[in-house]
């Protein structure tokens, strides 16, 4: 059984799927494509990218590919914890250059959705922490981009000051001099 909470960004939602405990112990389910379709997420993943940053602290994005080859993503933890945010990056949105933020854990099993036409972003809390990623559209180094993490006009508050970044991250432009079409 999937529990969906919607988030202050109305296409954004946190999934729950029901745990089953028994005398072996528990069990769940961590995908359902019939159960997602049902609850009104009409999205095909094709692909599942896993990201294990080895430290707290490390940070990716605000990434995202612009049209045609947009993104939505499917997240959650397998191992340690981290904090998912979905920055709202479409110009026409009325919630545009929003964002909200869920604590993704291996022990809480909270799953983010994002439609297409959101940035994401993610820091891990714990060293070894994995985070997995199904997309519904393959990755495309021509239509890939970037927000600068500390964008004064998105304003993500992070917990931290000086997150670990890759070069990318640290190049990014902010949102204003980027050519975001989402």
């Amino acid at each position: 059984m999937l529990k969906i909470t919607p988030t202050d960004l109305p296409e954004v939602m946190v999934l729950e799927y029901e745990k089953y405990i028994e005398s072996r112990g528990f069990s769940y389910s961590n995908f359902s494509q019939r159960e997602l379709k049902e609850a009104g997420i009409q999205t095909d993943f094709i692909e599942e990218n896993v990201y294990c940053p080895k430290t707290a602290g490390t940070l990716y994005g605000i990434h995202f590919q612009n049209n045609p080859m947009a993104q939505a993503k499917l997240l959650y933890c397998t191992k340690g914890r981290g904090l998912d945010y979905a920055v709202d990056l479409r110009k026409a949105s009325k919630t545009y250059k929003q964002w909200i933020c869920v604590e993704l854990s291996a022990e809480n099993r909270k799953q983010l959705y994002l439609p297409k036409g959101f940035g994401h972003t993610f820091l891990s809390l714990e060293d070894d922490t994995n985070v997995v990623m199904k997309i519904d559209c393959y990755f495309n180094p021509e239509y890939r981009r970037g927000i600068a993490w500390n964008d004064p006009d998105i304003n993500i508050k992070y917990p931290i000051d000086k997150p670990i970044l890759a070069q990318h991250d640290i190049d990014a432009p902010f949102l204003k001099d980027s050519d975001c079409n989402l």
